[in-house]
């Protein structure tokens, strides 16, 4: 007996844009809650890194639990392209601003960070429409 493996042939870009779109405008509206957090708080700018890692995952997360409730079925394969299309973009646009930011543990802790929001957001996503 063969097993037939999910193809890409079926998958919708459509959903994988709206994942990756919700979780650019999430990004932008975290950061800007946290900037200003961090301007007019006496919370200490030790704390950015924390906040860059919640606002990476979060934005991660709910961009592929978003890309998996829409299209309704193939969670995990909507919500994994959506993570790691995501994931690219950032590393991208690290790159193009200054690459010595990028170490070997950091891109190691977001690639974690990557697959945990993918398969959480897609068990998540496939989950709420039962509800």
């Amino acid at each position: 007996m063969t097993e037939k493996l999910p193809s890409l042939e079926s998958l919708q870009i459509s959903y994988v844009f709206k994942g990756l779109l919700s979780s650019i405008i999430i990004t932008i509206i975290l950061s800007i809650i946290f900037s200003l957090l961090l301007q007019y708080t006496p919370l200490s700018e030790s704390l950015l890194s924390g906040f860059s890692t919640f606002v990476f995952f979060i934005s991660m997360f709910l961009g592929s639990t978003i890309a998996a409730h829409t299209a309704g079925h193939k969670g995990l394969l909507y919500s994994t392209t959506v993570s790691f299309s995501y994931f690219l973009l950032i590393l991208c646009f690290c790159l193009c601003l200054d690459s010595s930011l990028l170490t070997f543990p950091l891109i190691l802790k977001k690639i974690v960070s990557t697959i945990v929001s993918s398969f959480l957001g897609g068990i998540i996503g496939i989950g709420l429409i039962s509800h």
